[in-house]
């Protein structure tokens, strides 16, 4: 079993879709958008590997950062840390987006 943390970043990232979904549809679709999220987030504590290595990273040698979709339009990328029994979330976006240059941008701000 491994604790789950989420970045300071992520939770960022959170926020503004959380946000989004309530401006476009309503509180009650984001408040549950929220909910499924977080269910989705404790699962990785008994579930660790659910998601698949990006190739983006794999390519690089990185194996240990998974990317997780979340009801067909929601992504979640995080870091399975087995000798800190800790899963950091890293990144929260939209499918339709471009990974490669979220990620590139992540890095750049870090």
């Amino acid at each position: 079993m491994h604790r789950v943390h989420l970045l300071d970043v992520a939770i960022n990232d959170i926020v503004e879709r959380i946000d989004y979904l309530r401006a476009r549809w309503s509180d009650n679709i984001a408040d549950q958008a929220y909910i499924d999220l977080m269910n989705k987030l404790d699962l990785l504590a008994t579930q660790a590997r659910l998601g698949n290595v990006p190739p983006e990273l794999s390519r690089l040698g990185i194996a240990n950062f998974y990317v997780l979709v979340h009801e067909r339009h929601m992504k979640i990328l995080y870091e399975v840390d087995d000798e800190a029994g800790t899963i950091y979330i890293h990144m929260v976006f939209g499918s339709n987006q471009d990974f490669q240059t979220l990620l590139y941008k992540r890095i750049m701000r870090m």
